[in-house]
C-alpha cells in the first residue's frame, strides 16, 4: 500500500528566553572636545552584530551606541557630545539545536543607563541591555494524508504553519536633508535620532515588499552656540527575495536600526545646511503560510489483518490569529520641577505587553507604552531634558472560543507617532498602537510511516457484540475489519457516536 504525503516545513522552537547583558566602560574626552562641566544625559542604543551556536551554546554579541550631551567648560561654547560604543555578550543554552540546522531570532534593547564624570576628561558609562531571543529549527515534515488503495479511514483536519522563510537582511536609507528656511545654518551636529515607523508589506510570488518610514530628528548647533534641530520623514521601499512565498504568505518584520551616520555639507551657496544622512537598518523576516492539512489518523482495510507503523510527532498547531490596532491620544504634563519647554525635540516610544490572558471568546492584552520625550529648554543649566511616561493600556480582542488550552504569543508596536505641543505648555501625544497575538496549541500527530496487510481468516456467521464507553462505530469496526457501512446497515445506525452497552450485530467477515 502506497502512502499519499504532503511536505510541510515545521518551525519548532528549541530555545526561547530574555536575559539582561551589561555594557560598561570608561570614556575619555577627544583631544578635539573641551573639559566637562556638566554631563546633560547620554541616549544608548543596542544592537546585535554576531550570533552562533558553538559545543550547546547560543552567543550573541552586540553593541551599545551612546551619544553623550554634557555642558562644556568653555565660556563661549553651549552644549557638546560625544558619541561612543560599547560592546555586550550573553550565553545562552541552545537546548540542544543544531547549528547547521538552526534559525537565530534576537533582539537587543537598552533598558537603562547610568553615567557619571569621574574628572573633566573621564566619563564612566554603565548600560543595562535587555537581550531577546529564539532558537528555531525549521524541519522537513512529512505527514501522511492518504493511500492509494480503498480503505477505511479516519482523518483529521489540522491547522499548520507552513514556514516559508526565517532570515535577516540588512539595507540602508539614505538622504539629504536641507536645514529649513529661516532657520540657522550648521555649525557643529550633536547627535541623530532615529525610529521606524508606518511599516507595511504586500508578498507577491517569491518576493517580499516591505514599505515604512524613518523618522529622523538631527540636533545641532548653529554658529551662535544656540540649540536647533532638524526633522524629517523619510519614506522607504525594500524589496526581499522569498522562495516560496505568495500572496496570502504572512510576515512577522522587525525593523531595528542598527546605525547612523550624519555629516553636514555645505549647500550650493558654501553654506553649511545640509545633513547627508545614512540610517543602517536591520529587518528580521518570518514568512509562514497557514495550512489545512486533513492528516490520515488511523486506516484498515476490509477483511484483512492491518498493521500502521507509526511515528509519534509533537507540533504546534495556530488555533487563531487576533489583532487590534487603535489610537491612544495622551496628554503629558511637565513636571513643575522640570525646565520649560522651548519647543519638543523628540519623542521615542517602546510598548510592552505585561499580560495576555484568555477570557472565554476574549483575548485580554494590557502593557504600557513607555514614552521618552526629549525637548530644548529655557535653562542655561540644561539646555536639553528629558522625561518619561508610561501610558498604559487595555484591550479586549475578539476571538472563537478556545476549548483546550493554548499558548499565547502576543506583541505590540508603536506604528506611528504624532505630537503636538499646546499653547497651554502640555504636551498632546497621539500613538496607533498595533497588537498582533497568535493562540498556538500543541498537539500530538501519530503519523503513519507504513502500512502492512495480510490476508485474514475467514469466518462465518453473526457476532453480537455490547459496545464500551467511548467507543464508537470506527472502533467496532476496526476490532472486526469490517466497514463502517455495514456495521451502520445491519444496525441502522446513523451516528458515529454509541453509547455504553449498545447491542451490535456484526455481519460476518
Amino acid at each position: 500500500m502506497k502512502l499519499i504525503k504532503n511536505i510541510v516545513n515545521i518551525c519548532e522552537t528549541a530555545a526561547k528566553g530574555s536575559a539582561q547583558a551589561m555594557a560598561d566602560g570608561d570614556v575619555i574626552v577627544p583631544d578635539t572636545k573641551p573639559d566637562i562641566l556638566k554631563l546633560l544625559q547620554v541616549d544608548a542604543e543596542a544592537s546585535v552584530t554576531d550570533k552562533y551556536i558553538e559545543n550547546g551554546r547560543l552567543n550573541i554579541s552586540g553593541r551599545v551606541d551612546c551619544k553623550i550631551l554634557y555642558i562644556p567648560e568653555s565660556a563661549n561654547e553651549r552644549i557638546k557630545s560625544i558619541l561612543t560604543s560599547m560592546e555586550f555578550h550573553h550565553t545562552a543554552d541552545a537546548g540542544g539545536a543544531e547549528p547547521t540546522e538552526s534559525k537565530l531570532i534576537t533582539a537587543a534593547a537598552v533598558e537603562r543607563v547610568e553615567f557619571s564624570a569621574v574628572n573633566s576628561r573621564k566619563i564612566r558609562l554603565r548600560a543595562i541591555v535587555s537581550v531577546d531571543y529564539e532558537v528555531c529549527e525549521v524541519c522537513e515534515t512529512e505527514l501522511c494524508c492518504d493511500t492509494d488503495e480503498e480503505a477505511e479511514k479516519r482523518k483529521k483536519t489540522v491547522t499548520l504553519e507552513n514556514t516559508v522563510d526565517i532570515s535577516e537582511h540588512e539595507f540602508t536609507v539614505k538622504e539629504s536633508l536641507e536645514v529649513p528656511s529661516g532657520q540657522s545654518s550648521i555649525h557643529e551636529l550633536l547627535k541623530a535620532d532615529v525610529r521606524i515607523t508606518d511599516t507595511e508589506y504586500k508578498t507577491v510570488t517569491g518576493k517580499l515588499i516591505v514599505k515604512g518610514c524613518a523618522g529622523i530628528c538631527i540636533l545641532y548647533t548653529d554658529d551662535e552656540g544656540e540649540l536647533k534641530y532638524i526633522e524629517a520623514d523619510i519614506p522607504f521601499t525594500e524589496v526581499f527575495d522569498m522562495d516560496g512565498c505568495c500572496e496570502d504568505t504572512l510576515c512577522d518584520i522587525d525593523l531595528s536600526v542598527a546605525g547612523v551616520m550624519c555629516e553636514a555639507v555645505e549647500d550650493n551657496d558654501g553654506d553649511m545646511r545640509v545633513a547627508e544622512v545614512d540610517i543602517d537598518v536591520t529587518a528580521s523576516l518570518r514568512g509562514v503560510e497557514m495550512t489545512d492539512i486533513e492528516v490520515l489518523e488511523d486506516c484498515f482495510i476490509p477483511y484483512m489483518d492491518t498493521v500502521c507503523e507509526r511515528e509519534k510527532l509533537t507540533v504546534s498547531e495556530t488555533v487563531q490569529r487576533p489583532s487590534v490596532q487603535n489610537t491612544i491620544r495622551e496628554i503629558i504634563d511637565f513636571p513643575s520641577n522640570a525646565p520649560a519647554v522651548m519647543g519638543v525635540y523628540n519623542v521615542m516610544t517602546d510598548a510592552v505587553i505585561t499580560k495576555a490572558e484568555l477570557q472565554r471568546n476574549k483575548l485580554i492584552c494590557e502593557g504600557r507604552i513607555d514614552a521618552y520625550i526629549l525637548y530644548l529648554a529655557d535653562s542655561e543649566e540644561s539646555p536639553v531634558y528629558s522625561i518619561k511616561k508610561d501610558i498604559k493600556f487595555s484591550y479586549m480582542i475578539d476571538c472563537e472560543i478556545v476549548s483546550s488550552p493554548v499558548q499565547i504569543d502576543a506583541r505590540a508596536v508603536v506604528k506611528h507617532i504624532s505630537y503636538n505641543l499646546n499653547s497651554g505648555g502640555d504636551l498632546e501625544l497621539r500613538c496607533i498602537l498595533a497588537i498582533d497575538a497568535k493562540l498556538i496549541r500543541k498537539i500530538e500527530l501519530s503519523n503513519i510511516t507504513d502500512i502492512k496487510t495480510e490476508e485474514k481468516e475467514k469466518r462465518s456467521g453473526i457476532i453480537i457484540y455490547f459496545t464500551k464507553s467511548g467507543e464508537s462505530v470506527w472502533d467496532v469496526a476496526k476490532k472486526y475489519r469490517v466497514t463502517r457501512d455495514e456495521i451502520r446497515r445491519f444496525n441502522s445506525v446513523e451516528d458515529d457516536r454509541l453509547s455504553a452497552g449498545t447491542k451490535l450485530f456484526i455481519p460476518s467477515c
